[in-house]
């Protein structure tokens, strides 16, 4: 009797040793993919980063008459406080842009500013997320932030030589320009 239990004893404690000692099996993932993952997201981050243009906010311009301003708003059903206007004005020789915000995809198209009015296109986002302005041609993209869009109407993008280390120019607006 002493030899069985001293048996069971003996099987418990096998037991136990090896159930505590087992280390769960590793798996093996596929690191390249995984790594490349990884470089892409950093290197998104460092484009993000960098910063191609340049921000000003401009009223002393001659603009529209109120009454005219607030029609426009109407046409484009953005009276309300969280939409602004958003116009690209001179630089632009029908380059493939992309305007992207938290809803998706907002525009994407071939953009030519017209000499005669120096506007190229203009359209209507919502002013409390960040927008992106994508230019397929210089593979550059602009950032509209919530803080400054906010607080005003009418955003214009400018497009300047494309070589230069930061060729667009955002001004912000309280006013609406009119056509040359």
């Amino acid at each position: 009797m002493k030899y069985i239990m001293n048996y069971k004893t003996m099987i418990l404690f096998v037991c136990s040793i090896t159930f505590f000692s087992c280390k769960t099996a590793k798996t093996v993932t596929n690191t390249s993919s995984t790594t490349e993952k990884e470089s892409k997201i950093e290197k998104d981050a460092a484009k993000a980063d960098e910063i191609y243009y340049t921000e000003q906010v401009k009223n002393d311009f001659r603009a529209v008459s109120e009454s005219t301003q607030y029609d426009f708003l109407v046409a484009y059903k953005a009276t309300e406080p969280q939409y602004s206007i958003l116009f690209f004005t001179q630089g632009f020789n029908g380059e493939e842009i992309t305007v992207k915000n938290d809803n998706g995809t907002l525009f994407k198209n071939k953009v030519v500013t017209n000499e005669q009015t120096g506007l190229a296109k203009n359209m209507r986002i919502v002013n409390t997320s960040i927008t992106s302005i994508y230019d397929k041609a210089s593979r550059k993209t602009i950032y509209i932030g919530t803080e400054k869009a906010g607080k005003h109407k009418f955003i214009y993008v400018m497009k300047g030589d494309s070589d230069d280390e930061k060729p667009y120019k955002i001004t912000y607006s309280d006013k609406l320009r009119p056509e040359r």
